[in-house]
């Protein structure tokens, strides 16, 4: 769905490894991750690198802040739809986990999660999001319009459905639908 918003071949499924994650990462203005985030660091997994694997290793599947590190980004926004992706470690200076490591590691905004999100609000929300984005609207905007939108609904208006997310870093502004 959000493939088609911004006019671009998602990596999905089996084809969404660690590996092939990374070797993209630094190479695109706009990295949107829905996957599943470890409770306790916030850290995400993907498909493992050896899919015939009955027993893969973390490090074939979990994708660790130094990984991000390493990956050299430049994009303008990371979209981290994950369960817990706003978690780590309370440290004097803040919060420090992926998403902290996604800002240090170039990239200027990252949206994440608070807490686990819905897996059907979630959609919905990111829809209304990214066609916000896409028109043309900032990353704070349209997270509130989605907010908004969520609020109204019937289906979604239970605060634990629209209020995980949260924008850290710029307010950016991308142009969506022409790159490839």
């Amino acid at each position: 769905m959000i493939g088609q918003i911004v006019n671009t071949e998602p990596l999905t499924g089996k084809k969404a490894t660690k590996d092939q994650v990374l070797s993209r990462l630094n190479s695109v203005s706009l990295v949107h991750i829905a996957a599943h985030g470890r409770e306790e660091t916030g850290e995400i997994i993907l498909s493992p690198n050896l899919p015939g694997s009955d027993r893969p290793k973390e490090e074939d599947f979990l994708l660790t802040s130094a990984d991000v590190l390493n990956a050299k980004l430049r994009a303008k926004l990371v979209v981290l739809s994950c369960c817990n992706s706003g978690r780590g470690v309370i440290k004097s200076e803040g919060v420090v986990g992926i998403a902290r490591t996604f800002l240090g590691a170039g990239a200027r905004s990252v949206i994440v999660s608070l807490w686990a999100i819905d897996d059907k609000a979630t959609p919905a929300f990111m829809k209304v999001f990214y066609e916000h984005l896409a028109a043309g609207q900032s990353a704070s905007t349209s997270l509130h319009q989605a907010m908004k939108w969520m609020r109204k609904s019937k289906l979604f208006k239970a605060v634990k459905q629209w209020a995980p997310f949260l924008l850290i870093g710029d307010d950016v502004t991308l142009t969506l639908g022409q790159q490839r």
